[in-house]
């Protein structure tokens, strides 16, 4: 894609509705895209650095000031460079639009967000807020997966867990009635946890067709209006902003000196678990390997038969957190300073690798 005639947002977003619509086209018509056509991919980040110093830690070989708070990047991964364009009007919620290859596009967006200490982090929707992107339109299409292996031992898996991959995909119209039935179930309620939701809004007479991870990425295979993208990219972001502001004012633990001892402000976040933990010492050495997707390294310490506490550091940014296990919940604190979507990463992708209906309350 030649993007040197690309000179303020406008003409961004005119290349964009240029690709939704010929992408739906072609879908239409010949169930499939040309070769070298694309479907615009939008990645919702969350931040907690600036553009300069995110250009200090990812190998971006250029940079160009498309518009105000725009900037068109081009990223190198194993010797091929790729282009982004980066929206950094909201500094905590980035927006990275790309019209590369889905596979590549998410491998160079991991890449960034995945480094040590480099400040960037995926929004993190739990699965309540995923349910909610169901109903903002037509419900077209479902992922449900159930990825323990991401995070847990082969061992743990055969020792402690039913399954250690399942995943189910489907789309078009019973869609909505196989979720219905699977998620009624049981005895597999707590192993489907949602990947992607796919809905076609219609708003004011124009239309759009997006797919939504639990990760934030949107794919946009159709449509005739890329503000209802923009829009809808807002609606749940600003869902997102929301509850991340939640966790930072309500329960971030900061103390101070009074007359008779310390007080303390704020209050730890409680993770209920259905999927009861049968062996919490395991369980905990599976979760603090510093590895993605939960990005924690700690030390843990018995507490009593079955109750241990963990402390360490979120590789997102630095920050401490402390946790205590026992079998049926989760305890977290987040010191004053933390970044509340360190709760966020915990709480989804233990919905997502161990237990779906696990619930966090958040106070108003």
């Amino acid at each position: 894609m030649s993007t040197s005639s690309i000179q303020s947002r406008r003409d961004l977003f005119d290349v964009f509705q240029h690709t939704i619509e010929g992408t739906y086209d072609e879908l239409v018509e010949e169930q499939e895209l040309q070769p070298g056509q694309t479907m615009l991919k939008t990645f919702l980040i969350e931040s907690n650095v600036t553009p300069e110093e995110l250009h200090e830690r990812v190998d971006i070989t250029e940079a160009r000031e498309v518009d105000f708070d725009l900037q068109e990047l081009i990223i190198q991964r194993n010797a091929t460079k790729y282009t982004f364009f980066l929206d950094h009007k909201d500094s905590r919620f980035w927006t990275l639009y790309t019209l590369e290859e889905s596979e590549d596009a998410k491998k160079v967006v991991q890449d960034m967000v995945s480094g040590v200490r480099n400040g960037l982090d995926y929004t993190w929707m739990p699965i309540e807020q995923q349910r909610e992107v169901m109903d903002m339109g037509e419900f077209r299409d479902v992922g449900v997966s159930y990825d323990a292996d991401d995070v847990f031992s082969e061992d743990y898996i055969d020792e402690r867990l039913d399954f250690g991959d399942l995943s189910v995909r489907s789309s078009g119209r019973g869609t909505g009635t196989l979720f219905d039935i699977l998620d009624s179930h049981d005895e597999l309620s707590s192993f489907l946890s949602l990947s992607s939701v796919g809905i076609k809004r219609n708003v004011n007479g124009s239309f759009i067709l997006e797919r939504v991870t639990h990760n934030g990425r949107f794919t946009t295979s159709g449509g005739d209006s890329i503000q209802l993208h923009l829009d809808t990219v807002a609606e749940i972001k600003e869902r997102y902003a929301t509850l991340l502001r939640k966790i930072e004012e309500n329960h971030r633990l900061s103390y101070e000196s009074q007359e008779h001892g310390t007080g303390m402000d704020g209050t730890p976040l409680v993770i209920e678990l259905d999927n009861e933990i049968e062996d919490v010492r395991q369980f905990i050495e599976n979760i603090i390997t510093a590895k993605n997707p939960l990005r924690l390294w700690g030390a843990k310490t018995k507490l009593d038969d079955q109750y241990w506490k963990i402390k360490g550091v979120d590789l997102h940014n630095n920050d401490k957190y402390t946790i205590e296990i026992c079998p049926k919940w989760l305890r977290l604190y987040l010191g004053d300073e933390a970044c509340g979507n360190t709760a966020l990463r915990i709480y989804s992708n233990l919905q997502r690798h161990y237990d779906s209906n696990a619930t966090m309350e958040v106070e108003e």
